[in-house]
């Protein structure tokens, strides 16, 4: 639920009570001991609902309520034992209920069997590890927050469960969904025999109902064409053919180029305008007197309402600055007819698939979570680092999705 931009939905409402706790008591409205009796009642609730939960499905699956006489009774209750459960509220001790004879085993939906954590508890513990916390801060901070925490054997357990949803997720096949493809890579720290850069090769799709999804990545010795051709390869080999593919995006790399007509020779490329309009910037020779007048008109050429608009801009551009600025414009010339395929499709998904901005959002927040990491010991851990992130980093829809399917059902 969010109110007045402000989201409370399940995944932020602890942050954001902190946030209510703190200016409550600015304005002397709350303190500490009231805090902490809220914070008090809150847990309570939450205990009481697990415990009902638990006692509801017992009674569900014995059939039969507590002192309730009835023909369907398939066993007899014989008392309770405890079972302490940890959530992101803090632990909690269940009593879960006995049978006399055990004709069968009882199953709930809130914990599984022998599970002593929330699934949730555990994640934010894994990300915590990814987020540069040694298993002794981790220790420290959840015990100070919510009262547990987990070993260090338990901490390694959780990161070698992520290790196998890693290996999962490099192998599984890929569901031939996706419109659009964006292509970049990312250039990484790593330190093995010394500290050396190498860059992360990331594909983001976007499907039909405009859902965005880091299809894969894959950490490579460099940007060349060898190893994009590779990563593309490994997508198409595990089910991207790409027949529902119209378009893949991507900035003014060669690399990419190659090997996109390599594995997609017949899927159209989109060069980010973006990319171009950074490339003619810094081709500018008088930037002082020619700089801004040369970018708004530059600019002005993707706001056409149509490609044979943005062509005849283009043109008279051309003809007024190559004389000027012969190198800004002989770059801005290069390979330019593919900035404008975007206007191949209705104005309502323009500005999502005309620039790799989608994909440059979501690598500005891997790049700022890289500089707390600093650099990776070796190739698993970065590989285990990046993709717990894509597992928490939510992706938001774009803009039109209903558009976007308005736009499919009338093709």
């Amino acid at each position: 639920m969010a109110t007045n931009g402000v989201n409370f939905s399940s995944a932020t409402l602890p942050k954001q009570w902190q946030y209510v706790k703190r200016n409550l008591r600015e304005m002397g409205m709350l303190n500490q001991t009231e805090a902490d009796s809220i914070e008090a009642k809150a847990k309570m609730t939450v205990d009481n609902f697990f415990q009902c939960s638990i006692d509801a499905e017992f009674n569900e699956q014995l059939k039969a309520n507590l002192y309730e006489r009835t023909e369907e009774r398939i066993d007899i209750r014989s008392g309770t034992y405890p079972r302490l459960f940890t959530t992101t509220f803090g632990k909690t001790k269940l009593l879960i209920p006995k049978v006399r004879h055990k004709s069968k085993d009882y199953a709930y939906r809130l914990l599984a069997k022998y599970q002593r954590r929330q699934q949730k508890f555990d994640d934010m513990i894994v990300l915590s590890l990814l987020l540069g916390f040694s298993t002794r801060k981790q220790q420290r901070f959840f015990q100070a927050f919510i009262g547990d925490s987990v070993s260090h054997q338990t901490a390694s357990a959780l990161l070698q469960n992520l290790s196998d949803d890693l290996r999962e997720y490099q192998s599984m096949p890929i569901e031939d969904k996706y419109r659009f493809i964006f292509i970049d890579g990312l250039w990484v720290h790593i330190k093995e025999v010394d500290i050396k850069k190498r860059p992360i090769l990331f594909a983001m799709g976007i499907t039909i109902d405009g859902k965005q999804e880091i299809i894969a990545f894959k950490l490579a010795k460099g940007e060349t064409e060898e190893e994009y051709t590779s990563f593309l390869n490994d997508l198409y080999r595990r089910g991207l053919k790409g027949k529902a593919l119209e378009l893949i995006i991507q900035d003014g790399s060669e690399a990419i180029t190659a090997a996109v007509n390599m594995v997609y020779p017949y899927t159209p490329r989109q060069r980010c305008y973006t990319h171009k309009l950074r490339n003619l910037m810094q081709n500018i020779r008088y930037k002082f007197k020619h700089r801004g007048k040369l970018m708004r008109q530059a600019s002005n050429i993707y706001k056409a309402a149509s490609r044979q608009e943005a062509i005849k801009k283009f043109r008279l551009f051309v003809n007024q600055w190559k004389s000027l600025e012969p190198r800004a414009v002989k770059c801005f010339q290069d390979e330019f007819y593919n900035t404008l395929n975007f206007y191949d499709f209705p104005k309502e998904i323009r500005s999502a698939i005309s620039t790799t901005n989608h994909l440059e959002r979501f690598l500005e927040e891997i790049r700022r979570r890289i500089m707390i990491q600093g650099y990776f010991k070796n190739e698993r851990s970065l590989n285990l680092w990046i993709f717990g992130l894509i597992k928490h980093i939510n992706l938001r829809p774009i803009q039109q999705p209903k558009r976007m399917l308005q736009y499919e059902s009338a093709k």
